[in-house]
């Protein structure tokens, strides 16, 4: 039995029932940011470390076997889902990219419904960055956030920055 599940933060995880033991397989595109893990979610509700993607074909991947009764110990049966993460980032400290899914860096439920767009994304030592452009002709992004924002020339143009640690919560400035 194979099941195919989204990753959160990119790609796909492969569940495969194989008697008693079950096969994970996760892949994603190889976007040249950097390194990614992928973590695996049960119906227990219990999270553990697949392990780190290897580039292969033209796409990061990882295949590892665990006996069921392993997965149910660590994480619950059914496996529900994963995550990738960018565990580390290739570009400079400082430098900004485009994110495209900014929700999948935080951590509160509420703030990753409000991040459906893509926004900058800045890499640092105590977290990570995310700006948008300041505009007065249209709703603020994160409204509810908008009270921990900076407003800051971003590429020449002005953008509200705000901070989060690396678990993703806000910081104030």
């Amino acid at each position: 039995m194979e099941n195919r599940l989204q990753l959160d933060g990119g790609g796909m995880l492969r569940v495969t029932v194989e008697g008693a033991r079950v096969r994970l397989e996760a892949e994603r595109e190889e976007d040249g940011r950097g390194i990614y893990k992928v973590w695996v979610q049960g119906g227990g509700g219990g999270r553990m470390l697949l392990g780190t993607l290897a580039p292969e074909g033209g796409r990061l991947s990882i295949s590892r076997s665990f006996s069921r009764k392993e997965l149910e110990q660590q994480v619950g049966w059914p496996v529900t889902g994963g995550e990738a993460v960018l565990a580390f980032a290739f570009a400079k400290e400082g430098a900004w990219y485009c994110e495209k899914n900014p929700g999948r860096l935080v951590d509160d439920p509420i703030l990753r419904q409000e991040m459906k767009k893509p926004m900058l994304c800045s890499p640092g030592p105590q977290g990570f960055r995310l700006a948008v452009p300041f505009r007065t002709d249209s709703p603020v992004v994160l409204d509810a956030l908008v009270c921990l924002a900076a407003v800051e020339l971003v590429n020449g143009t002005p953008h509200l920055v705000w901070q989060f640690d690396r678990e993703g919560h806000p910081r104030i400035p």
